[in-house]
């Protein structure tokens, strides 16, 4: 029988596991941390956002056809309801009906009475043998014929800040690492508006040419901007030099001529309360200062740190994979999820990648197991 160690206990980790302990496989999860699962447990607000029934490549910071194979082929649908968890669609998102994650991850690790999953366990080290891999911890050695590395990133630190240590010991090129869907630090930062949301559409400026826009919501916060449209673009960020600006059009349903005469039609009925009935009352304070409703700049100083972002962008290249996550110069070691150089925008993309390279990483080695057999 086989032995595969799998490194994390995250959406990867615990898919590739539940699928492997289904076959005749010895499997080893070793887990930092003393609790499994602590991303799908926050993902979503506690509700998990599983994946996206809109999976074009557009959505990922890369189309490398590897990739989109795998982000293709996996049904987190039809995925989870076969493993029991019925799932609710909430415009293109998806979502365990229970509105819990901890279906989810229950539901992942209901045959785990054949998983070895040992907490507290950080993996030190990898030393190649002639006929497998042993894998050095704080609680000892562990010998096996096949590694998945599914430490995740360091983002939100719910997978620990040494999520990269294994692979860089192997020298494995890992890709600078930016944070991202993370809150943009910004000058002019308006503190009194700490906390204050407004409907909008965001645009990303770099070197006034506009890169991107989202339509959302943006929460303003005492050191700039924050909410789900602002993430996405924070996501940008990196791949840019010069000058960085977010653009705010609060008045997107009008054009600028229309604007212009409805606030005068406005300033001439209610006086100093047009723009009160319109906005938050604080944030009517603020616009009276400011001339244009539809194009409100914002000078992006920085974004806040990998503690307070979602995901990171870079991670190990894809150029040291094969096409099922194999490592090219190591026979029998995988990866898996964020510690790739693959990352999504908000609305369940990372967490579909994650689910999805973990259960490809799965049947790959249940293949190969099957093959020897003959």
């Amino acid at each position: 029988m086989e032995t595969t160690v799998i490194i994390g206990a995250g959406a990867s980790g615990l898919i590739c596991g539940h699928e492997l302990a289904k076959s005749n496989h010895n499997v080893i999860i070793l887990e930092q941390s003393n609790k499994a699962g602590r991303k799908i447990l926050a993902s979503g607000n506690g509700r998990c956002n599983l994946s996206n029934t809109n999976l074009d490549m557009y959505f990922y910071n890369t189309d490398e056809s590897k990739i989109k194979r795998i982000i293709h082929a996996f049904d987190a649908r039809k995925y989870f309801n076969q493993i029991g968890v019925m799932t609710r669609q909430v415009g293109t998102l998806l979502y365990p009906r229970s509105n819990q994650s901890l279906t989810v991850k229950n539901a992942l690790m209901n045959n785990f009475d054949q998983v070895a999953l040992i907490e507290e366990c950080q993996a030190k080290n990898i030393i190649v043998k002639k006929d497998g891999y042993i894998v050095k911890t704080n609680k000892g050695e562990y010998f096996c014929n096949n590694i998945v590395i599914a430490t995740g990133s360091p983002a939100s630190l719910l997978s620990g800040k040494n999520s990269y240590d294994l692979v860089k010991l192997l020298d494995l090129k890992v890709t600078k690492l930016y944070p991202s869907l993370v809150q943009i630090k910004t000058k002019p930062a308006y503190r009194s508006l700490k906390g204050v949301r407004t409907k909008c559409k965001a645009s990303l400026l770099v070197d006034g040419k506009l890169i991107e826009s989202q339509n959302g919501e943006v929460l303003f916060s005492d050191n700039g901007l924050s909410g789900i449209c602002i993430m996405q673009l924070s996501r940008l960020l990196s791949r840019y030099c010069g000058n960085k600006e977010i653009s705010l059009d609060l008045m997107e349903e009008y054009t600028s001529q229309e604007l212009e005469r409805f606030l005068k039609e406005r300033h001439d009925r209610f006086g100093h309360y047009y723009l009160e009935g319109i906005f938050n009352d604080k944030l009517a304070k603020i616009l009276k200062d400011i001339d244009n409703l539809k194009d409100i700049r914002f000078k992006i100083i920085d974004t806040y740190d990998y503690s307070k972002a979602q995901v990171m962008s870079g991670g190990v290249s894809l150029d040291e994979i094969d096409e099922n996550l194999e490592v090219i110069k190591y026979p029998g070691i995988y990866l898996a999820g964020e510690l790739l150089d693959v990352d999504g925008d908000c609305g369940g993309y990372n967490l579909h990648f994650a689910f999805a390279s973990g259960h490809h990483i799965a049947k790959t080695i249940m293949n190969k197991q099957v093959k020897k057999c003959y």
